[in-house]
């Protein structure tokens, strides 16, 4: 018994390309030959304008490293820079809502003053001017600031009684740690 081949073509389809299958291959050919030419030109187009392209380009100018003095004068520059924007990023909205004294303390505030300066642990400064009618209730609202997330501490600054007026009202200084 001999070894037995396994063939899954039906016979006589051995044949490759022959009559129509011939004409059916060489049609696809023909028709796909402009299609390729047309792309391998527009490759060609694409590579040379491309070429053109990086020859229009401008050198980068290499810049030369900045004296000592004019790296001074830049840092300077940037440090001023970093001010201004953290002035403007400051949250004041935020602050004058919180600084709001609820409806059973009873001051006026007086003005508020933003001071950009941060400390080593990040925290920027507010002070606030304030009167009070009495003692208590500056004390009422220096326990209400310090009771508030936005700032990490407060503290009186001064206050004076105001003899000239005719009710004798405490003004007062205070000042918040707030982180931004």
């Amino acid at each position: 018994m001999g070894l037995s081949r396994l063939e899954f073509l039906p016979p006589g389809a051995t044949q490759a390309f022959s009559g129509w299958r011939l004409a059916l291959c060489l049609a696809g050919i023909a028709v796909l030959l402009p299609a390729t030419v047309l792309w391998l030109v527009q490759a060609q187009e694409t590579r040379r304008l491309e070429a053109q392209l990086a020859q229009l380009q401008p050198a980068r100018a290499v810049r030369p490293p900045l004296s000592a003095s004019q790296q001074r004068e830049r840092d300077i520059e940037l440090k001023l820079v970093a001010t201004a924007v953290r002035q403007l990023n400051l949250p004041v909205t935020r602050l004058i809502k919180t600084v709001q004294p609820p409806r059973d303390v009873r001051i006026a505030l007086l003005g508020l003053d933003l001071n950009a300066q941060q400390g080593q642990d990040g925290a920027s400064a507010l002070k606030i001017a304030a009167e009070a009618e009495t003692p208590q209730d500056m004390l009422n609202y220096l326990a209400f600031l310090n009771q508030q997330p936005m700032f990490s501490s407060v503290y009186l600054l001064k206050h004076e009684m105001n003899a000239n007026a005719p009710e004798h009202p405490y003004r007062f200084q205070l000042e918040a740690q707030w982180r931004q």
